[in-house]
């Protein structure tokens, strides 16, 4: 998979260089400034990636973003950029409900509400599963985890927000993996400073943040790896 991304991408940004490189001769239909052109290639390298992963957002976006650069040759320099990007995210909104709607409208009994709209929930798990599954949709979570044999997360954050706290988590001889699939939102983990971490996100117009520093020990390896596409990380050692 990782050999087949490789020359995905290499590929890519080689027609880029072609592209550059032509546009500057002048040889292209439509006259585009270097940096237009630029940036150009980077928002189609993202449209590209997130259409792979079927990031809904990140995928409008993208596209919303490719209209203002190139408002002008495509004769829309009417819409200002707030209008667009106002309109991507009730494009976002809408495609997310009809392909997955039950995830948007789905809430379990102990879900409360703040301020009448947004949805927090608030879970501990306390059955010691190795496995854990986190979704995260339009809303926001907070989840104490509890585990005697930690062995996999998988966290899926769609426009909203996510806090992870494994205090209380014991990791499998064999070490662990999180899995972060992340789209316009954001997700916080709260380690214990004793664990050892091997942070492996790719972001596409995001960041990964870390807070404090973890003490070197013997234990496990946590690997957090995964995909983050307009959204934020942060990992925190307490």
């Amino acid at each position: 998979m990782r050999l087949q991304r490789n020359w995905f991408w290499g590929t890519f940004f080689l027609v880029g260089a072609v592209l550059l490189v032509v546009g500057q001769l002048g040889l292209l239909p439509v006259r585009f400034g270097f940096w237009q052109l630029l940036v150009g290639i980077f928002l189609v390298a993202m449209l590209v990636y997130n259409l792979a992963h079927r990031s809904i957002g990140g995928s409008v976006f993208s596209l919303a973003f490719l209209a203002i650069v190139f408002a002008k040759p495509l004769g829309i320099t009417a819409l200002v950029p707030w209008t667009i990007l106002g309109a991507a995210l009730f494009l976002t909104i809408g495609l997310s409900l009809l392909v997955s709607p039950r995830h948007f409208f789905r809430y379990e009994t102990h879900t409360t509400f703040h301020h009448g709209d947004a949805a927090e929930r608030v879970d501990r798990m306390t059955t010691d599963e190795s496995q854990v599954g986190v979704n995260v949709n339009m809303g926001n979570s907070i989840r104490y985890l509890q585990s005697q044999d930690f062995q996999r997360a998988d966290i899926n954050v769609r426009m909203g927000n996510a806090k992870l706290y494994f205090d209380e988590v014991q990791v499998a001889p064999t070490g662990a993996v999180i899995n972060l699939n992340v789209s316009l939102g954001g997700v916080e983990l709260y380690f214990p400073r004793t664990w050892n971490v091997k942070l492996n996100v790719d972001p596409i117009l995001g960041g990964v943040e870390v807070k404090g520093a973890p003490v070197a020990s013997a234990g496990p390896t946590v690997v957090v790896q995964g995909h983050v596409s307009l959204s934020g990380v942060t990992v925190v050692y307490a």
